[in-house]
């Protein structure tokens, strides 16, 4: 039988892990504070807690099964205007970047899965993207979404290394620079930025 001082011992170590946890909980809460719209690059790398995502047929697919390559991770909803707005470049975007190991990845936090996620896809004419849903509440707090869309920044490591908020005009020359960067694996910096829809400059 365990004597108090190992009882005590163990219960500090418990209490130091369950510290550390929270620690590293409220660290990802910070480093997703932002709400304006615009690029935020991370002090340094933030790895992803495995994320609890389902295919269109409502089976377990997770992030895994890209890993070696870059990640645009794209948080949306039906009921997000600007969400759905950049939903077609996405798309159309998808097998280009494709070809430079950079995936795109449209996650919806929609209350109606799968089902909604469909039929937004099918509104829009959606060909490229696949349909990935998950728990709107668990999924908007563990990555930190206070506001739509987002748009997380996903190194080969699997590391968030920053995120762009708002609606963003993928195509055009301000997003390039970025997603090359992103492929490759090079540093971010702020002066690439891309443009995002309705920011004033």
């Amino acid at each position: 039988m365990p004597s108090d001082r190992q009882i005590l011992t163990r219960r500090a170590v418990l209490g130091g892990l369950l510290l550390a946890a929270a620690l590293a909980a409220s660290s990802r809460t910070a480093a997703a504070a932002p709400a304006t719209a615009g690029l935020y690059l991370h002090p340094s790398p933030i790895p992803l807690p495995p994320l609890d995502m389902r295919d269109g047929d409502g089976k377990p697919v997770g992030l895994e099964p890209l890993h070696g390559q870059a990640i645009l991770l794209n948080l949306w909803a039906s009921w997000c205007a600007p969400c759905v707005a950049e939903l077609p470049a996405l798309d159309r975007m998808k097998p280009l970047l494709a070809r430079n190991r950079l995936a795109v990845v449209a996650l919806a936090l929609d209350r109606g899965g799968a089902a909604t996620a469909r039929a937004t896809f099918a509104r829009l004419g959606i060909q490229s993207l696949d349909i990935r849903t998950g728990d709107p509440r668990s999924l908007t707090e563990m990555l930190g979404a206070r506001v739509l869309p987002i748009t997380l920044l996903i190194d080969r490591r699997g590391d968030e290394i920053g995120r762009v908020i708002g609606a963003v005009d993928w195509e055009g020359p301000g997003a390039a620079r970025l997603l090359a960067a992103l492929a490759e694996g090079r540093p971010l910096t702020a002066d690439m930025a891309p443009t995002i829809a309705g920011a004033r400059r």
